[in-house]
């Protein structure tokens, strides 16, 4: 009896002792990690056969190999062969002592009660064949003989199972030394999935398998049902008709089964046949099956549960590794990568993938695969509608988990070209709260591939990969939102840095589409005795925007102009109020610029995307407009502010000229001279209001 730690490559050490007087004899051994010989190890031990039968008396006992009170010889054989921890199972017959187990754990293995109960168990089915060894038996025929032989070498490969196939060969080895060269078929029931597998298969002289199939109406799904020995030796296909059974290709001439049993409940059969010959087999060999099957059958079940144990076990430290994995990273890419690894490689699948869902939320996109496959799905750009004829759109669509056992036989399966081999497949959806972010999808290339196990497993990981998805968004947006206000700051700062009005305004609407990612934005001033907006500075559209003059409370801006309100257009082709500013716009946006209850103009963004801007949009363009209507307030002031000084400054010139002139003609032409110059008008004229014959001149400038 072997079973793994969680790195799948340690196994309990199994020391098979026959007690004679006061001395453990050293009968098989088995240490599959260790490449010494057998010879290296000690034939024995010597301790009072009074003080051991008080020990285990009321069975198995584990060892402190620190605990002082044991016995020296207990403690000290276990420490030679390296455990940590020991457990002795006794093996009785008619409550007297015939032998014991050493049961040896180290490496951090666990060798905890249900492990020691495991190896309890299975002793108890072998020890008719431990009698044999250690007491003699009356002379036998030569077929009883043969039985006994089998048995016993039964028997003690149980004690030393490395792997079930191994094991397997030698069942069919020592049936074959008693019932002669038939075909041979383990078979194994999952009752989880209500389903048979065929592990090992001797026919025509040639070893295969079978993958699972559902429990159906052949003699093998009658075995499991009935859980009683079936023989059928001539007509057998009439009477297997006759018993309801179905009988797909060749059927045997000879037929032979006997369920194997464990607590009660069938966990699969063993079946031997001639497909040639009838009357094959007799009672005796009917027999004898049977005892096989009641020696293994115990062994094959508590095996199975140790190694879906350690298949759950290391299934769960995946979950933990990853859930480990999200708190501390937010590399989402990183993430999925490791996630969709592990999956594969832990749960033994033959490939998984994430899908997430796109921004318009009709696709689901492959983001993460594994293999070849899945690299070339990612290259391609792979992506599925949602409530699509697919397992995975299925899934996006509807939020359930779908399990298709049989891929062959599922309307549902897409079958993709890079994966020929899968024939079951899963899809859990990633889901946080009710939304659906995307879908996990794993496919193995075995029918009846998951269990309530794995698939809950498999449920927490797609949860998890669903909190890392929202966590990477998030993560995004509060370092978009941060990049966005920072480049805001960055428009506000450079704008009002600018000279002139124009260039403050050009300046914010090529730093507000750097922003936006090349959305199409454009100001337009309002002038307020002809109630109309006119564009001041625009990126992204043909240069005759600079011609559009829109009347308020026309079109999209005039109305965000008349109103004084935001206006959000998702799709400005079904807005009545919408004036062509490009052919391909579908989204706009327009925000008034009101500065102390001024309406100075509209700041408008337009988008190819339909639906593209959204409330945290509108609140940081609304925070850019409150700027820029200060901005555009501050430029004109200042241009006001300019125009003021330099008429004082050309009047001050002037002034400066005439008082540094004495007579009355240089005076006025001095004047006229300045004016003309200052005003850029090509003439000027000065009138004195003298009498005619005094003084009638008239003093005249020209350009």
């Amino acid at each position: 009896m072997t079973t793994n730690h969680s790195n799948g490559t340690s196994f309990f050490i199994t020391v098979f002792f026959t007690a004679t007087g006061n001395r453990l004899q050293l009968t098989q051994f088995s240490d599959p990690q260790s490449r010494d010989s057998q010879a290296t190890i000690p034939r024995g031990m010597e301790l009072s056969r009074e003080d051991l039968e008080a020990r285990l008396k009321d069975g198995p006992i584990q060892v402190d190999l620190r605990d002082d009170s044991i016995p020296p010889p207990l403690a000290a054989y276990p420490r030679h062969l390296g455990c940590e921890t020991a457990a002795y199972v006794p093996i009785l017959q008619e409550g007297q002592l015939r032998g014991v187990v050493l049961v040896g754990a180290r490496n951090g293995q666990t060798l905890d009660e249900d492990v020691i109960d495991a190896f309890a168990r299975t002793i108890r089915l072998t020890q008719n064949s431990i009698t044999a060894k250690v007491s003699p038996t009356e002379p036998q025929s030569d077929r009883r003989a043969s039985e006994l032989k089998a048995l016993n070498t039964l028997g003690a490969s149980i004690l030393s199972i490395s792997d079930l196939n191994t094991f397997y060969a030698s069942i069919h080895e020592q049936v074959r030394s008693v019932v002669g060269e038939h075909g041979f078929v383990i078979a194994l029931y999952d009752r989880k999935t209500n389903s048979i597998n065929i592990p090992y298969l001797f026919e025509d002289g040639k070893f295969s398998s079978i993958d699972a199939f559902p429990l159906g109406e052949g003699l093998t799904s009658i075995l499991i049902r009935t859980r009683e020995p079936l023989m059928l030796v001539e007509d057998t296909l009439k009477r297997a008709t006759a018993m309801g059974a179905k009988v797909s290709g060749k059927p045997a001439k000879s037929w032979l089964g006997v369920p194997l049993l464990a607590q009660g409940e069938a966990i699969g059969a063993i079946i031997v046949q001639d497909l040639d010959n009838e009357h094959s087999f007799d009672e005796d060999d009917l027999k004898f099956v049977s005892a096989v099957a009641n020696q293994v059958s115990g062994a094959i079940y508590n095996f199975r549960v140790l190694e879906d144990s350690r298949k759950t076990a290391l299934q769960f430290e995946t979950a933990a590794e990853i859930a480990r994995d999200i708190s501390s990273s937010l590399d989402l890419d990183e993430l999925l990568q490791k996630a969709v690894k592990l999956i594969r490689s832990r749960f033994e699948f033959y490939h998984a993938g994430v899908f997430l869902k796109d921004l318009s939320g009709e696709f689901v996109v492959i983001r993460e695969a594994t293999g070849e496959a899945g690299a070339q799905m990612k290259r391609a750009g792979h992506k599925l509608g949602v409530g699509s004829k697919s397992i995975v759109g299925f899934v996006a669509s509807n939020g359930e988990q779908l399990i298709v056992n049989d891929t062959t036989r599922d309307a549902t399966y897409y079958a993709n070209p890079l994966l020929p081999d899968t024939r079951s497949e899963a899809a859990i959806p990633l889901q946080v709260g009710d939304r659906i972010v995307g879908v996990l999808d794993v496919q193995s290339t075995n029918l009846y591939a998951f269990s309530e196990e794995n698939l809950r497993t498999l449920q927490i990981l797609a949860d998890q990969l669903a909190i890392a998805v929202v966590n990477s968004e998030l993560f995004a947006e509060t370092q978009e939102h941060l990049a966005q206000h920072r480049l805001l700051h960055h428009i506000t700062t450079t704008a009002a840095s600018g000279t002139t009005l124009d260039e403050a305004l050009q300046s914010a609407v090529n730093g507000l589409q750097v922003t936006l990612g090349g959305d199409r934005v454009s100001i337009l001033l309002a002038d307020r005795e002809k109630k109309l907006l006119e564009v001041k500075a625009a990126v992204g559209y043909a240069p005759d925007v600079y011609n559009l003059k829109v009347p308020v409370e026309t079109g999209i801006t005039g109305w965000a102009a008349a109103h004084r309100r935001t206006l959000r257009v998702n799709n400005v082709q079904e807005d009545t109020r919408y004036i062509e500013a490009s052919s391909n716009s579908r989204s706009e946006m327009a925000i008034p610029l009101i500065y102390r209850s001024e309406l100075l103009g509209v700041l408008n963004v337009e988008s190819e995307q339909p639906g593209a801007y959204t409330e945290s949009d509108e609140e940081l363009l609304g925070t850019l407009g409150g700027s820029l209507a200060a901005i555009i307030a501050n430029a004109r002031l200042l241009e006001q502010i300019r125009a003021q000084a330099e008429r004082e400054r050309v009047l001050f010139e002037i002034t400066d000229k005439i008082r540094r002139t004495t007579d009355v003609e240089t005076i006025l032409t001095t004047t006229v001279s300045e004016l003309t110059r200052a005003t850029g008008a090509n003439r000027a004229k000065i009138k004195i209001g003298l009498k005619a014959k005094e003084m009638g001149q008239v003093i005249e400038g020209k350009e």
